[in-house]
């Protein structure tokens, strides 16, 4: 009798996971769930095209060939890990079959391994070229129908998305983009950033600060992400091959479709750390322009490390860069930019406002 396994499913156009279970078989993995109506479907994926994606901290992630969008399956099950490493304890490439064919295959997957490391050192800089001269108007249109994407697959708390809005608006920040934040209902530590100004916050983040300046250090972050065109630039790395073509031919309503198609992925992708480091360097200057004290960025960053330990840990947390890495840069920035930090009460006023709806 073989057993079922418990794991998440993302079928690549939504970015909520299915709980799933799954059937391991001599050949493949059975996925079964309850859709929305009440049926019960079933997907078989065949071994031989399944790739390990991803192995690290008790997560084990598999993918379906090179499906756009990505189907993958999020694995924390450690008896199903520790099958899979019994069956599989070397690589995918390892596990080839060295027959004619294997060595075939394994020849044709190496030179498209050379050809694909060349293409990635060009990489950043199609990513950077596109997002760079991707029309601002354009920019701000589409982010808004991405934003609005995403936002309708998320419960929205009114009342904290008042009150974070009043909180930025507070801010003195020399804004190129109509900034736009709303907090959804989840019990996942997230927030990110999308093209043109929208930005969306998990209230699980907010329910574990502790500090105005913590609020405040964690949207100069994500707005430093739409400043600096880091959103843009990301999905443009992503979907690079499509949307530079576009660009190079005019057809900014094609690179526009493909942008909202794929919205969602902005909550997966993870930025680079020179990415990180200069957005947390652009929002240390704001919390200095603001006479926010640089250490409400630490203590953000103390808090992802604690909850990092916890069960829901998110893409806040495991596609960024090393923390501690992070915090020793805020403690460098701060001897070379000494901050005079003041109390600010409207921003104590409106923290207060999203803490207490919390306890409500």
């Amino acid at each position: 009798m073989e057993l079922v396994y418990k794991a998440r499913f993302f079928d690549g156009y939504s970015g909520k996971p299915k709980q799933v279970d799954v059937l391991w078989l001599d050949n493949a993995w059975v996925i079964q769930f309850v859709n929305q109506v009440g049926e019960r479907v079933s997907m078989t994926w065949e071994k031989q095209h399944v790739i390990e994606h991803e192995f690290k901290s008790g997560l084990l992630s598999l993918r379906l060939g090179d499906v756009f969008p990505a189907q993958q399956l999020d694995i924390t099950d450690q008896d199903f890990i520790k099958r899979y490493r019994q069956a599989y304890p070397r690589t995918f490439a390892q596990r080839l079959n060295m027959s004619a064919a294997g060595v075939f295959v394994t020849s044709l997957l190496l030179l498209l391994f050379v050809l694909w490391t060349s293409y990635v050192w060009l990489l950043p800089a199609i990513a950077g070229y596109g997002a760079n001269v991707f029309p601002k108007e354009y920019e701000i249109e589409f982010g808004q129908k991405m934003y609005q994407s995403v936002l309708d697959e998320e419960q929205i708390d009114s009342s904290k998305t008042i009150a974070i809005n009043h909180f930025f608006n507070e801010l003195i920040i020399d804004k190129s983009y109509p900034v736009k934040i709303t907090v959804v209902k989840s019990n996942i530590i997230n927030a990110f950033a999308l093209p043109g100004g929208g930005i969306v916050v998990y209230d699980a983040i907010l329910n574990n600060m502790k500090s105005p300046e913590q609020l405040a250090a964690l949207l100069a972050h994500e707005y430093s992400h739409v400043e600096l065109k880091h959103a843009t630039r990301n999905l443009f790395r992503t979907l690079s091959g499509y949307l530079f073509l576009s660009v190079i031919f005019g057809d900014m309503s094609g690179v526009g479709g493909v942008l909202i198609e794929n919205a969602h992925q902005l909550r997966n992708l993870g930025y680079s750390r020179e990415l990180e480091t200069e957005a947390d360097n652009h929002g240390l200057e704001v919390l200095q322009q603001n006479n926010i004290n640089y250490m409400g960025m630490v203590d953000l960053f103390e808090l992802l490390k604690k909850e990092s330990n916890g069960v829901h840990v998110n893409e806040l947390i495991s596609t960024h860069p090393d923390l501690d890495i992070r915090i020793r840069n805020v403690h460098d920035f701060a001897k070379l930019h000494p901050c005079n930090s003041l109390p600010n009460d409207s921003l104590s006023i409106y923290f207060n406002q999203i803490k207490n709806n919390w306890n409500e």
